[in-house]
Formats: C-alpha cells, structure tokens, sequence
C-alpha cells in the first residue's frame, strides 16, 4: 500500500506521516510520565475524596475552553487555506483579528466568573462535604485555577496556529511540559512531607500550563511568522465575523462533545460519589492510553485534509480514509487485548494500592474507548472537510440524550458503569451516522475526473 511505504511518501502524505511519527515520541515521554503521576497523586492526597474533587474540578474548568466561540477551530481552518494559497494579508489578519476578539472574551469571562464565584456554594456543586475540604479552601483552589484557565483559554491559540503550520506534534509536546511539571512538583512535596496542600497544587498547575504556552507564542512569532505577529492594527471585523461564522459550527459540535464526553467525572461525582471517580481514572487511564496513541494519527489529519481538500486532491482523500480504517481496526484489537493484562498493570502501576479487577467494568470502558476512536477519525475527516451539520445534528442527540440515560441508569444500577452504558448509547448513533455520510461522499469523489494526485 503506497501509503506505507516510506520511500514513495512525498508531499502530504510525507508531512502527515512525520507528524505521526514526532507524536508518538512525544506520547511515548507522556505516557512513561503518566506511569508515574497516578500514584504520587494518590501519596499525595491521603484524603481520596479530595483527590476525587481535584480530578472533577479540574474536568469541569476545562468545559470553559470550549467557550472561545469557535475561534481556535476556525482559525486553523481559515489559516490552513491562507497558508495553502500563500497569502500573507489574510494570514495577518485571521491571526490578529483572533487574538484581539479573544482576548476581550477572555477578560469579559474572567469578570463574570468571579463575579458568579462569590455567590455559590462550591461544596454544594462538586458534592463534597466541609469536613472533607472547607469553603475557604475550595474556593481559593477554584479562584486560582479559574485565573489559570481564562490564561490558557488566550494562550491556546498558538495550538491553533500549529496544526495550520502542519506542527500537530507540538501541542502534544507542550501538554507534555506541563505534566512533567506537575510530577516533579508533587514528587518534591511526597519526599519532603508537604502533602495534601490542594492551593499549593493549583498555583503549580496555574504555571505549568501556561508558561509553555507563552514561551511557544513568543518562539513561534520571532521565527516562523515573524511577519504576523498579532497587532490590533491589522484587526479587521470582517475576518473576525469570518472566523466565527465557521467557528460558530464548531463552537456547537464542541459543547455536544463536551456534554456527551467530558462530563463524566462530574456526573459520577454528582450522581453516585468523589470516591467513584478516583475507581473511574484508574480504569479510564489506563484504556484511554491506546486512545491517546491511536489520536496521534487523527490529530493532523484536520488540517493535512483542509489543505488536500483546497488542492482538489481527493485520490489522497480516499487512500487516507481506507488506511485509517485499518488503523481502527488494530486499535480495538490493543483495547481487547488489553483485558487478558489489566489486572498485572494494576499491580505494577499502583503496587499496594492497587485494585481489584472487575471485569465487566473493563470490558464497559473498552467499547467505549472502541467508540472514541472511530469518533475520533470520524471528526478528523469531516472537519478537515468542513461538513459540520450532519455532525450537529448527531452530537445533540447524543448529548442531550447522555445525561438523562445516565441518571436513569445510576438510579438502576446505584453504579458509576451506568455512566459509560450512557456514554456508549449516545454516542452510537454518530458514528454510524458519520461513516454512512463518509461512504456516500467516497462514491460522490470517485466519479469526478482529474483529481490531483500526490
């Protein structure tokens, strides 16, 4: 097959293929980091309920990343076309009028949030009791880590900017940096026995996320695009109403996203208890981590297929959609090989707290993580193609549809597995919605004569 045979990898393919390859050196760092985190966290934190709150807390703050109206998502798009066609005005203007539109959200958010901090009952909404974390603790951690997202919600837009330069590999490295940070911070506090300190911890995580993140910007805009540094001068409403009017489509599909997969340490902490979710990440770590390498191959493909699609290059197209279909396959094949294992990973990674394995737990988490998956190549594609209402309308009935299912579910089976049955029923219907649609703009490509080839 042509496109794994590595002298004939020319133009995309060569491009998508070593950003797979630095990703996966970067995930290999991460994942040997991850071994390790766990367990100094559960040293750490002596309190589990606590440990649990820090996990949910830190999975609902990052719902507010989602809210930068789309922008990050149609920036890499708009950009990804600009830089396809060389053109150095609206590449200018698509990242400055981003910047300067994001950062008055950011501080608008930054005021409201504060704002609403100071008049709700945190230990309420993350189902914790003040014996367990007192009121002034908590919501100091959540003052701390919410200045610490509104940061990151600016910031990020230099990830943006890499995956339009073809540089998926480098975001990857970056969330690395800030998971080395973490570790070496709660090792240092484990050996010198200043534990369970959760504001210290935040104030740490505050700074290890963001300082990689500026110290990219500021690298990326002295080389690269030195030329196109953010000015407010070269805001223009026009591109900024641009950006968004394709940002709005994705700004949708990431808060169904969101609703239906991110929310589960939030709803398993709401629904049944914090104690469940630690359970939860210990399973879910370890059946994400083939997800994770698998996401390093549909990461840049968005914007390789962007850039394809601006080419009329669809023979790629075709042979790049029926290689990742293989790919899918060797992947829920790990997830179920996986299993014969789990309980040996357990020992090794968590020693004497380590747990016992309930098997039909794993295999639960294992279609789900099969499912991930298959969405996750589903959405590559179909953004990268820009075709974002079918994908709408699937993830809305998903999300909407997660929730309820979920406590009906939990009500049944007084089980945080409930969650993930719900997780799986919603998510069904898109990606088989997805590959239907898939299939039929196949045969639609197929029937066009001369298309480009690589």
């Amino acid at each position: 097959m042509k496109m794994l045979k590595f002298k004939s990898w020319t133009g995309d393919t060569k491009n998508v293929a070593e950003n797979i390859m630095a990703s996966f050196v970067v995930k290999g760092m991460s994942l040997l980091l991850a071994f390790f985190t766990t367990p100094m966290y559960l040293r750490y934190f002596s309190n589990k309920s606590i440990l649990g709150i820090w996990f949910t807390v830190l999975s609902v703050l990052a719902w507010i990343l989602n809210f930068d109206f789309g922008i990050g998502n149609g920036l890499r798009n708009k950009l990804t076309e600009a830089l396809a066609e060389n053109n150095q005005e609206q590449i200018r203007k698509y990242i400055s009028s981003s910047y300067i539109f994001l950062s008055g959200i950011s501080c608008l958010l930054l005021v409201v949030m504060f704002f609403l901090s100071s008049f709700v009952d945190w230990n309420f909404v993350f189902n914790i009791s003040t014996r367990d974390l007192s009121k002034s603790v908590l919501n100091t951690t959540l003052s701390v880590l919410l200045t610490s997202i509104i940061l990151q919600f600016n910031l990020q837009i230099i990830n943006s900017i890499l995956y339009a330069l073809q540089k998926a590999f480098v975001p990857g490295l970056l969330n690395f940096a800030t998971n080395a940070i973490m570790l070496i911070y709660v090792i240092f506090c484990n050996e010198i026995g200043m534990k369970n300190n959760v504001v210290h911890l935040a104030i740490v995580y505050l700074f290890a996320v963001n300082a990689p993140l500026l110290i990219t910007t500021i690298f990326v805009f002295s080389t690269k695009l030195r030329q196109s540094r953010p000015s407010i001068k070269l805001f223009e409403f026009r591109y900024a109403v641009s950006i968004l009017k394709l940002g709005g489509a994705f700004l949708w599909l990431q808060l169904m996203a969101l609703i239906s997969n991110n929310t589960n340490s939030y709803l398993i902490a709401l629904f049944v208890n914090n104690k469940a979710v630690v359970e939860y990440q210990i399973y879910y770590k370890i059946f994400a981590l083939i997800g994770t390498v698998f996401a390093l191959t549909t990461t840049p493909l968005w914007s390789a297929v962007t850039k394809a699609k601006v080419e009329n290059n669809y023979t790629w197209l075709n042979r790049l959609i029926s290689t990742m279909r293989k790919a899918l396959l060797a992947a829920v094949g790990a997830e179920i090989f996986l299993l014969a294992f789990l309980q040996i990973i357990f020992n090794l990674w968590l020693q004497e707290q380590t747990i016992a394995v309930n098997y039909g737990i794993a295999v639960t988490f294992a279609i789900c993580g099969a499912l991930m998956m298959w969405g996750n190549i589903l959405s590559a594609l179909l953004n990268g193609l820009s075709e974002l209402k079918l994908q709408a309308i699937l993830l809305t009935v998903g999300a909407f549809a997660n929730i309820p299912l979920a406590f009906l579910f939990v009500q049944l089976t007084h089980g945080y597995v409930a969650i993930m049955i719900a997780n799986i029923i919603s998510t069904l219907p898109y990606c088989i919605g997805l590959s239907l649609w898939l299939k039929r703009w196949q045969c639609k490509m197929s029937l066009q004569k001369g298309v480009g080839e690589n």
